[in-house]
């Protein structure tokens, strides 16, 4: 596994600012995209999430821990990254985190997670302005406030939980890390939950101490990030 690599051959993945025809290499399908890689290839969302998307739902049922940091990093490492599948990840890392914690939400909450967040396409951060990490963390207020666009107070928390995550993965900077982008959704849902929700989630049973993505990632800050040598929940 190798983060901003294609996955037919190897180089590097091209992020255009306009775009571009492409024929995915496992389908066939063609249509519009910004995202090729050097020699042309061209993957299609469906296609490259795949394989993760069946880990999720293999995994997911399996997760014991209760912190939403832990959950995240498990399914993380657990799951991979492809594609726009991180953002289903976070969602569900904090849906099952919730699940897990209070007993109050059920299988079918986080195959609904699974089902919108899946949704949010790949390279909204940079395209749209909004990473779907966080638009993740969003989908999860959403479905535990069971807010629809009618909603007064529903939809408010649901898009304050989508604003506030925003806010920390845009202070990370770039270029982009979907693995810190998770990591900075799951500890602004800490601080969210305890505030919308009055649920204080127990303490992290899982050690990271040094980020084992780091040798994934191309484009990898190292010293720079904040989550390379520890994730703090500050």
């Amino acid at each position: 596994m190798s983060f901003g690599k294609c996955s037919v051959c190897e180089s590097d993945v091209l992020y255009n600012p306009e775009m571009k025809m492409g024929k995915c290499s496992i389908c066939g399908k063609e249509e519009m995209t910004y995202i090729l890689c050097e020699e042309g290839h061209y993957v299609c969302a469906d296609c490259c999430a795949k394989e993760v998307m069946d880990n999720i739902r293999q995994y997911a049922p399996k997760v014991t821990y209760k912190n939403p940091v832990d959950v995240g990093e498990y399914m993380l490492a657990k799951c991979g990254l492809s594609g726009h599948t991180p953002h289903t990840i976070a969602a569900v890392s904090f849906l099952i985190a919730v699940k897990n914690t209070t007993g109050h939400l059920t299988d079918e909450d986080i195959e609904e997670g699974i089902e919108r967040a899946y949704k949010i396409p790949a390279g909204w951060c940079g395209y749209y302005g909004a990473c779907g990490a966080g638009i993740g963390l969003g989908v999860a207020f959403s479905i535990i406030l069971k807010a629809t666009p009618n909603s007064d107070k529903e939809r408010s928390i649901a898009n304050m939980a989508t604003a506030d995550s925003l806010k920390r993965i845009a202070k990370l900077g770039g270029p982009w890390c979907c693995v810190a982008s998770v990591r900075a959704a799951m500890i602004e849902s800490l601080h969210l939950s305890e505030k919308y929700f009055n649920l204080k989630f127990p303490p992290r049973t899982l050690s990271t101490k040094k980020c084992w993505a780091s040798n994934l990632q191309h484009n990898c800050k190292h010293e720079k990030c904040v989550y390379f040598t520890q994730i703090s929940e500050a």
